[in-house]
């Protein structure tokens, strides 16, 4: 039956013009690839991921929010992760699209990535095991994954042109071991390059990579596409192996590939067989002859879906701390709650760039509290404490009288008396993104656009209003020129490409309208995106720490939420560094000193400093647990369930105290890996520097204790364990391989690395033997003289433990020549 379809689908391919081929390797638009009708193959229309399927449209219509990345590595279930992957194939398929651009498995090299909230983890295998359940359970809904970033874009500094340096062997044993096990386990069907340099070339015009490791070496038969505008070359991205630029119109294939081909510096057997993979992928999605995707795209949140985001919000969550055993609350102690922290009324249920969605529903922490504690007689009282604005949030929708939107096909008519647009539009939010001409979506935005709205402002005094935007805006207040940011400098928003925000004071009396106008400039520049964000802030009490301290001194207890929001974690820029934003630090210390008792819940991607630490007596780190978070955070807190998660990166004490600080982010267009593979706690615990937190831990509601521990083979090992508290709980059994005789050892060798891990319920009182299987490589590494993988003979030791730091058991294993 496959040679049959194959055959189909070479004869189809075969009956396309050059031309034809060469039109199915670039997208038309941002979200979709060329259909040739007369042959009854579709355009494919392809969404972004990881934390939702978004569809075609920046801001809806609405798709459910799951927990970002890091928050389902940290889990530690990869059954679960399966199940999102399921929830979210069903989601991309209710908005028309057959391809999830998801997941993302670069690692967590530095703490202060911009988008390690997308990625999964420090460590390879974590990652790759976590890889594996997501695409398995995405592409079981006739969904297919497409992996990112191949390979290297692990921070996003430079990251359109910087060149990620990493040795043969770094490469091979920690950067692709999660696309390696992708491809060969769970048979991912599309892999998207990255935007950086890998030693040289770019990641998609890299021969080595795509040709020579992906499908040759690792058998991939599917779909190579370029991240977005990613792709910069005519033919070396053709040659390399480069199946589809993105987005669309092309800007390197189309008749410049035509004319390459007539050069002889293409072979047209080339193009031929990126067309055929195109073709294939669309023939395994079961929609070839289906038809073109439509425009409809619907949201589809059920309450079975919430239940999942819900309870893997949940899993997500890492105790860290826990003195006294303040956590679980009591609610029969309890008659007053404090609910504290910019991140408590709202809540950041995702990071910023391109895996934002629009939530089909969203549990903010103050309003699940409020729900849960008031029918058990406990008051909770509110109190932001501080701000922790990046950029300004838009204006709030229910003070304004919708944008009313006017567009002109001239840029310029904008300040022309009498000029009539050619479309209008009204839009509910005052934050806007096109990728396409609002007027003539055939071509890249090029628009002149006047925005209108009336803001009634519900407190009186000085307002901050701002604009950010990718093309030349000027905004009005009552006819009246307040902001101009023409040639403001770009960085810093929507990916990247957009000017610094710009920052005006107006004052304004609360009830009174004010008429507030923006008119904006897209002059042509071939871009395929552009945005503007209108903000506004009303006027802040002086001392919003104090007010939280008052409401802190009566609580029996305080549950700060503190953390980042998508303006400080986002693609197209790191964090400067791991310090609370604002003055959350100061805020913590000061409640702490007048609380009985203090929660801290930190709501964040990446791993943040804790000066505060001794100060407290709990912290919960919650990650960006997805739409659901104040039931998920309300169900841990009061004991529902417990906390299940495990740190998948290392907490380190600074930003200073970690592996990479010396050369990162990178220096005259070079990211130098020259910590190479001593990255989180296999730098820790090589060099015998304490973390904050090391890697693994995470602590639950009972406590276990290894008893017995037999090792089965060299990759099996049989755990018994027992629960010695007072109540069921999640042991995760994890196993860590220690080299016994470091003869002939490099310098960057770990000192131990995971290898496998395993969850099991366990009731109070009971002991389980837990079956942990290993990693085959355990015993291996990648030899640069052979360039294939070895097993290091010997004598090893199988750590069994809680974390890397926390070791409960430790077992002899002898390796011979039989165990590669």
């Amino acid at each position: 039956m496959a040679e049959d379809i194959t055959a189909s689908i070479d004869a189809l391919v075969d009956s396309l013009s050059l031309e034809e081929q060469v039109s199915l390797l670039a997208g038309i638009d941002f979200w979709h690839t060329a259909a040739i009708v007369r042959l009854g193959i579709p355009s494919l229309r392809v969404s972004d991921g990881p934390a939702g399927a978004r569809g075609t449209d920046f801001s809806g219509p609405a798709s459910i929010n799951v927990p970002c990345s890091t928050s389902l590595a940290a889990s530690w279930d990869v059954e679960l992760v399966a199940e999102i992957g399921h929830l979210l194939g069903r989601e991309a398929k209710v908005k028309g699209a057959r391809v999830l651009l998801a997941p993302t498995v670069n690692l967590h090299r530095t703490p202060t990535g911009g988008r390690n909230f997308e990625c999964m983890s420090e460590d390879p295998y974590l990652t790759a095991r976590t890889a594996v359940g997501y695409v398995q359970g995405l592409q079981a809904e006739g969904v297919a994954s497409c992996i990112k970033h191949f390979v290297g874009n692990d921070t996003e500094f430079q990251r359109n042109s910087i060149d990620s340096q990493i040795d043969e062997r770094t490469l091979r044993e920690l950067y692709l071991v999660p696309f390696e096990a992708a491809v060969t386990e769970a048979g991912v069907m599309s892999v998207m390059t990255a935007y950086n340099r890998l030693n040289g070339p770019f990641a998609a015009d890299h021969a080595e990579l795509l040709t020579g490791i992906l499908r040759q070496e690792w058998g991939f038969d599917g779909l190579v596409m370029s991240d977005w505008f990613g792709l910069h070359s005519t033919v070396e991205g053709v040659v390399a192996g480069l199946d589809l630029e993105m987005p669309g119109p092309t800007r390197h294939r189309g008749a410049a590939l035509i004319a390459a081909v007539a050069a002889g510096e293409v072979d047209p057997s080339l193009i031929r067989a990126s067309a055929a993979r195109v073709v294939t992928l669309i023939a395994r999605l079961g929609i070839l002859d289906a038809g073109s995707p439509g425009a409809d795209e619907a949201s589809e949140g059920n309450a079975i879906d919430r239940a999942l985001v819900r309870r893997a919000g949940a899993a997500g969550m890492v105790l860290l701390r826990n003195q006294d055993a303040v956590l679980p609350l009591d609610t029969e102690r309890l008659r007053r709650v404090a609910v504290i922290g910019p991140n408590a009324e709202f809540g950041q249920i995702m990071g910023g760039g391109s895996a934002h969605v629009t939530p089909t529903h969203r549990v903010a922490p103050l309003s699940a509290l409020v729900e849960r504690l008031a029918p058990e007689g406990v008051a909770v009282d509110f109190a932001a404490g501080c701000s922790i604005y990046k950029r300004l949030p838009p204006f709030a929708a229910n003070r304004t009288s919708g944008m009313q939107l006017e567009y002109f096909a001239n840029p310029l008519d904008v300040d022309r008396e009498g000029a009539e647009p050619q479309r209008r539009a009204v839009a509910q939010s005052s934050q806007l993104m096109w990728t396409e001409d609002p007027i003539d979506p055939t071509h890249p935005p090029t628009f002149g656009l006047i925005a209108k709205t009336v803001f009634t402002p519900d407190v009186d005094g000085h307002w901050l209003i701002s604009v950010t935007s990718v093309a030349d805006a000027r905004v009005f207040v009552n006819g009246e020129l307040i902001m101009d940011n023409s040639g403001r400098p770009t960085g810093g928003s929507f990916f990247g490409m957009g000017k610094a925000e710009m920052r005006e004071t107006v004052e304004m009396e609360k009830g009174s309208p004010y008429e507030l106008e923006v008119r904006l400039i897209r002059q042509p520049s071939g871009d395929s995106m552009t945005g503007l964000h209108l903000g506004a802030l009303a006027p802040e009490p002086t001392d919003m720490i104090a007010t939280a301290e008052a409401v802190a001194a009566t609580a029996d207890v305080s549950i700060l939420v503190v953390g980042t929001n998508p303006d400080w974690e986002s693609e197209g820029w790191d964090r400067d560094d791991m310090s609370l934003p604002g003055a959350q630090d100061e805020l913590i210390r000061r409640v702490a000193a007048v609380s009985r008792r203090t929660i801290v819940v930190v709501n964040a991607g990446s791993p943040v400093a804790m000066p505060w630490l001794d100060d407290v007596d709990a912290v919960l780190m919650v990650w960006f647990p997805g739409q659901e978070f104040g039931d998920s955070l309300a169900d841990v807190l009061l004991g529902v369930t417990e906390p299940g998660g495990r740190l998948p990166v290392t907490f380190p004490r600074s930003l200073e105290d970690t592996p990479a600080f010396e050369h990162s982010p990178g220096r005259n267009g070079e990211a130098k890996y020259l910590e190479r593979r001593l990255v989180g706690y296999r730098w820790y615990d090589t060099v015998g520097r304490p973390p904050l937190f090391p890697f693994g831990v995470g602590l639950g509601y009972t406590s276990f204790e290894i008893i017995g521990t037999s090792v089965e083979g060299s990759h099996f090992l049989a755990v018994d364990v027992t629960n010695i508290g007072q109540r069921l709980g999640a042991a995760v059994v994890q196993v860590y391989a220690h080299r016994l005789d470091r003869t002939g050892a490099e310098a960057d060798e770990a000192d131990q690395r995971l290898v496998g891990w395993a969850r099991a319920i366990i009731e109070a009182g009971a002991t389980s033997t837990v079956q942990v299987a290993l990693d085959p490589r355990a015993y291996q590494t990648w030899d640069v003289s052979s360039h294939g993988w070895v097993t290091v003979e010997g004598a090893w030791e199988l750590r069994v433990g809680w974390s890397s730091r926390d070791i409960g058991a430790r077992c002899a294993v002898d390796i011979g020549p039989a165990a590669s």
